[in-house]
C-alpha cells in the first residue's frame, strides 16, 4: 500500500510532533487501494490500444446477415468468423477494429451493419522493482497502468521515492512518473498503459 511502515526519520518527526499526527504524503491513498484496482480492472479501451493474441472480440452483424460472435485472437493473431474466414487483427489499433472486420465481411456479404468491441483483454506480466513493499513479477490487466502496478505491489516502501518511478522497456527508460503531480494536482498524464515485460522501478 502507499502507507508503508514508517522509517526511522518518520518516527523521529512523529515523536517531535506528538501529540499531533503527521501522515506521509499519499498515506490516505492506500485506504482506497482495492476500490482503485477494481475500478481499473475494466476501464474504457483507448483508441490506440493494439490488439494481440488472447484478446476477446465481440462482433455483431445485422441486415443481410445476422450474427452475434465472441471470438478470441489466436496465436497467429487472427480470429475466424463463420462463413467469412480468418481476419488478421494482431497489431490493429482498437480505433481501426470496426473498419478492418467490416472490410473483410464485405468481401462475402452486402447490405449489412456491424458493431465491434473488446470483451476481455489478455493479462500481461510486468515487474515492479526497487524500493517497493512487495517487489516481484505481477500479472495485471491488459490496460493496467503504472499506478495499478504499484498498488498491486504494495506501493513504495518507507525509503521509496514517490517522485521517481521509472518505466523501463528493455534497456530504455520510456517514462518517469512523479506521484506528487498525481496526488497534489490530479495529473495522470504520465500514468501510461504498460506493455508486457515492462519494469516499473521505484527509486
Amino acid at each position: 500500500v502507499f502507507a508503508p511502515a514508517p522509517g526511522a526519520f518518520e518516527q523521529f518527526v512523529q515523536r517531535l510532533a506528538a501529540p499531533a499526527e503527521i501522515k506521509r504524503l499519499g498515506a490516505d491513498f492506500a485506504a482506497q487501494q482495492e476500490a482503485l484496482l477494481d475500478a481499473e480492472a475494466n476501464p474504457l479501451v483507448p483508441p490506440d490500444y493494439v490488439l494481440k493474441p488472447g484478446d476477446e472480440v465481440l462482433v455483431t452483424l445485422w441486415g443481410s446477415v445476422d450474427a452475434d460472435l465472441r471470438l478470441v485472437v489466436d496465436r497467429s493473431g487472427r480470429i475466424t468468423m463463420p462463413r467469412v474466414g480468418p481476419v488478421l487483427l494482431a497489431g490493429v489499433r482498437y480505433a481501426e477494429l470496426n473498419t478492418v472486420i467490416s472490410q473483410r465481411v464485405s468481401q462475402v456479404f452486402r447490405n449489412f451493419q456491424i458493431s465491434t468491441s473488446l470483451a476481455q483483454l489478455r493479462a500481461k506480466r510486468v515487474y515492479v522493482t526497487g524500493f517497493i513493499n512487495k517487489p516481484g513479477a505481477y500479472s495485471v490487466g491488459g490496460l493496467a497502468t503504472v499506478t495499478q502496478a504499484l498498488l498491486s505491489a504494495g506501493g513504495p516502501s518507507a525509503a521509496g521515492s514517490l517522485r521517481q518511478v521509472d518505466v523501463r522497456r528493455g534497456k530504455d527508460r520510456v517514462a518517469t512518473l512523479d506521484l506528487y503531480e498525481f496526488l497534489l494536482g490530479g495529473d495522470r498524464s504520465a500514468d501510461q498503459v504498460l506493455q508486457p515485460d515492462d519494469v516499473v522501478h521505484v527509486g
